[in-house]
């Protein structure tokens, strides 16, 4: 090429140069004719390396850093490479650019001199770009694994591909594999030379050119050729590829340098990939955190926003089952509020799981594998019912741990990331606040319902679901039974023994009654001595035998004292019942209350029903000691 249009080449190259900011040169390579890419011409800044085609591709000449692009100039059968010496990728903008100078190159004839004979290299080269542009466009590691995988063959002659990816506890995981024809492959093996050299590409970092392997395990009897190149991303290994191929020394060094070529744009689209992927896990922790914000401030059952963070968690770390436990603080057992995906009881004994007992006494996680050597209760629970992980994440509110919830992978083992992790704790701590609000508020419902003395319900809430549950009878038209009591000859015990013990046989009084009632009845103290019990759905019949039960069970006791000494109470009770004594919550207490009065006034130890009476024989003992 003459001397003058090599001089307008460079001015073209520099001018290329700095409208792209390639602050480490430009350099313009032509086919010589004879099918070998040589340096036509280059800047004044890409100094000699530029005559070292490969290593300017990878951008590593001495030494040198920074990020190069790579411009095909298919009219004139050769290429440009651009370089900067920061990091900065090149924008589409600076693609455009340079396929601009290109075409301006190529149609005004600058290079028209040199022949149009492709060789090896350029369509080996083309193929990189074709291949790389096409990994660019893929959103997920195996969709880029597939593609480096299929597309490999254009440019390397094999047998099988394999791409694996470094996980979060520094694991390598295939994400794609192919055999010829895009048949399946068979696993690498784990041990072996094979498997010597698959670590020590990923832990030096170096490309592996093993000319001839035969530990590749039953799948591939005979000799094979190994060719591996680490995927780099910013100065750490990311994966690798793999290639192999029957016979031996079937790859050589120009096989490895294109490897090496494409194993640099394969790592660039999978990180691109797991940012993408990083992207939207980070939106769906976004809509998991709004969504239990948003359950938090509004929950009235715990159990319902304990479910939504179970769900939450379970997807967020793509675990098979969860559950939920909450911690009263003095005890060693969990209650476990919501389970989803595994069975068991209602209660755990953290007493009997050291794991278990740190997450509760330091309030931060704990990850707990299978095939890890510790010997712990846990790990060889998981070992014994085939599972593979149990996570365990502390329910932080308030500045203390109020439970933990737990999330098991039984299929494959599960690490999360640092960043993953903190999104899980997240969420727990949202929903442990609103969990710890939840029950804060029943308490305090509780407290405000019941009486402080008696440890039964109050006035107040005995009137609010008498009103309820007679508005309830009327709807559906069922029974609904009243019992008024009153106890016989207390005065006497608050004037002889004061009112701390009076207090302490009514506490006591309360907790008789209870036991001797349904869950479903309402216990409460209508002021002194007087007891009400609220019988939903209760004809005449069964609330007389209940009140038998209550009234004997009130007599049959010793009430201790506090000088050692133990008394018994007599009581008198009433019953009315919805709707024959009365169809309003007023009608029925009155109707209760007078046949209580009654049975008083004829001499205690009895119920009377405010139509006819019932009279209990309570035989002569605790005649003679309420006597």
């Amino acid at each position: 090429m003459a001397e003058a249009e090599l001089r307008r080449l460079s001015g073209v190259l520099d001018e290329l140069a700095r409208a792209v900011a390639a602050d480490d040169g430009a350099a313009l390579y032509l086919d010589d004719g004879d099918g070998l890419l040589n340096l036509a011409v280059s800047t004044s800044n890409a100094g000699g390396y530029a005559n070292n085609l490969l290593d300017r591709i990878r951008g590593r000449a001495e030494g040198r850093g920074g990020k190069t692009l790579t411009i095909s100039l298919p009219q004139a059968n050769g290429f440009m490479i651009l370089a900067r010496k920061s990091g900065a990728d090149f924008t589409q903008q600076d693609r455009t650019v340079a396929r601009l100078y290109a075409r301006q190159l190529t149609d005004k004839g600058a290079v028209a001199g040199s022949p149009l004979v492709h060789s090896g290299w350029t369509r080996q080269l083309e193929a990189i770009q074709r291949i790389a542009a096409r990994l660019t466009r893929l959103a997920s590691a195996e969709e880029v694994g597939a593609a480096i995988c299929s597309e490999t063959a254009q440019v390397i002659d094999h047998d099988e591909a394999h791409v694996l990816v470094l996980d979060a506890a520094n694991r390598l995981r295939s994400v794609a594999a192919a055999g010829s024809g895009g048949a399946s492959a068979a696993p690498l093996p784990v041990s072996g030379h094979a498997a010597d050299a698959i670590v020590r590409a990923v832990r030096a970092g170096v490309p592996v050119l093993a000319g001839s392997v035969t530990d590749l395990g039953p799948e591939r009897p005979g000799t094979y050729s190994m060719l591996i190149a680490p995927l780099h991303y910013e100065s750490r290994v990311t994966g690798l590829i793999c290639l192999l191929a029957l016979g031996s020394q079937r790859f050589d060094d120009d096989d490895l340098r294109l490897l090496r070529i494409l194993s640099d744009q394969a790592a660039v689209a999978m990180e691109n990939s797991r940012l993408l992927h990083g992207r939207d896990e980070l939106v769906q922790e976004l809509a998991g955190l709004l969504e239990i914000s948003e359950a938090a401030g509004g929950a009235a059952d715990e159990v319902q926003l304990a479910t939504l963070l179970a769900s939450r968690l379970r997807a967020a770390t793509h675990t098979d089952a969860s559950l939920v436990a909450l911690w009263d603080v003095g005890s060693t057992e969990l209650r476990v509020v919501c389970r989803e995906g595994v069975g068991g009881s209602a209660t755990i004994d953290a007493a009997e799981s050291p794991a278990r007992r740190s997450v509760l006494r330091d309030g931060r996680p704990r990850i707990i594998q299978a095939d890890s050597p510790d010997v712990g209760v846990e790990a060889t629970q998981l070992r014994e019912v085939g599972a593979r992980t149990l996570m365990l994440l502390p329910l932080n509110a308030g500045g203390r741990t109020i439970g933990v919830i737990e999330l098991l992978a039984r299929h494959a083992p599960r690490y999360l990331t640092e960043a993953e992790m903190h999104a899980c704790e997240a969420m727990a701590g949202l929903a442990a606040t609103g969990i710890e609000r939840v029950r804060v508020a029943e308490q305090l419902r509780n407290a405000a319902d019941m009486d402080l003395v008696t440890g039964v319900h109050n006035h107040r809430y005995l009137q609010e679901r008498l009103r309820q549950e007679v508005a309830r009878s009327a709807r559906s038209h069922s029974p609904l039974a009243v019992m008024m009591l009153d106890l016989d000859r207390f005065k006497p015990i608050n004037d002889k023994h004061g009112h701390a013990d009076g207090d302490r046989v009514l506490h006591n009084v309360g907790a008789t009654i209870k036991s001797h009632v349904r869950d479903s009845d309402i216990v409460a103290r209508y002021g002194g001595d007087e007891f009400v019990v609220l019988m939903p759905d209760t004809t005449d019949e069964r609330a007389a035998y209940v009140a038998r039960r209550v009234v004997e069970g009130i007599l049959s006791c010793r009430q201790p004292l506090s000088d050692g000494t133990t008394v018994s109470v007599g009581v008198s009770a009433g019953l009315a019942v919805y709707p024959t004594d009365g169809r309003s919550s007023t009608q029925l207490l009155a109707a209760a209350d007078a046949a209580m009065y009654t049975a008083k006034r004829t001499g205690g130890r009895q119920i009377e029903r405010s139509t006819s009476r019932i009279v209990i024989d309570v035989g002569p003992a605790a005649a003679q000691a309420i006597g």
